[in-house]
C-alpha cells in the first residue's frame, strides 16, 4: 500500500509541475499579446496607418456633426450651393475611403490576432458563421 501511495504522490507532483509549466507559458503568451510596444516595434507602419485612419475618422465624424447642425438651420427644399454640393461629394468619397480603411484594418487585425492568440481563428469562424474560410498555407491566404 505504501508503494501505491508513493506512486500516486509522484504522479500528483508531476501533474502539478506540468500544470505550473503550462500556466507560466500561457502567462508569457498573454504578456506577449498585450505588449503594444513590441507590436509597434514589429510593424510601426501599420500602427501609424491606424493612427492616421483614427484621426481621419475623428475628423470625418466632426465634419458630419457640423454638417448636420448646419443643415438644420437651412429651410427644407432649398437648393444646395455649388460649394455645399462639392463638400457633399467630397464627404461621400471620404466615407468610401473610410469604409475601405476600416475593412483593411479589420482584416489585418483578424490576421494578426489569429497568428498570436491560440484558438482565435476557430472562435472567429464560429462567430462569423460559414462565411469565414480557414487559411491554408497553399491557398495564398484567401478568406471569404
Amino acid at each position: 500500500m505504501d508503494r501505491a501511495t508513493d506512486s500516486i504522490q509522484r504522479h500528483i507532483y508531476h501533474e502539478r509541475e506540468e500544470l505550473r509549466s503550462n500556466l507560466e507559458e500561457l502567462e508569457d503568451r498573454v504578456r506577449s499579446v498585450v505588449d503594444w510596444r513590441r507590436h509597434f516595434d514589429n510593424s510601426p507602419v501599420l500602427w501609424l496607418g491606424c493612427a492616421f485612419g483614427g484621426g481621419l475618422l475623428l475628423a470625418l465624424a466632426a465634419a458630419r456633426s457640423e454638417e448636420s447642425s448646419l443643415s438644420l438651420g437651412h429651410a427644407r427644399g432649398a437648393e444646395l450651393s455649388s460649394g455645399a454640393h462639392r463638400r457633399r461629394e467630397i464627404s461621400r468619397a471620404w466615407r468610401t475611403i473610410e469604409g475601405a480603411l476600416i475593412g483593411v484594418a479589420a482584416a489585418k487585425l483578424k490576421e494578426t490576432l489569429a497568428g498570436m492568440v491560440p484558438g482565435f481563428r476557430e472562435q472567429l469562424a464560429r462567430r462569423e458563421g460559414a462565411g469565414y474560410v480557414h487559411e491554408h498555407p497553399g491557398n495564398g491566404g484567401s478568406q471569404h
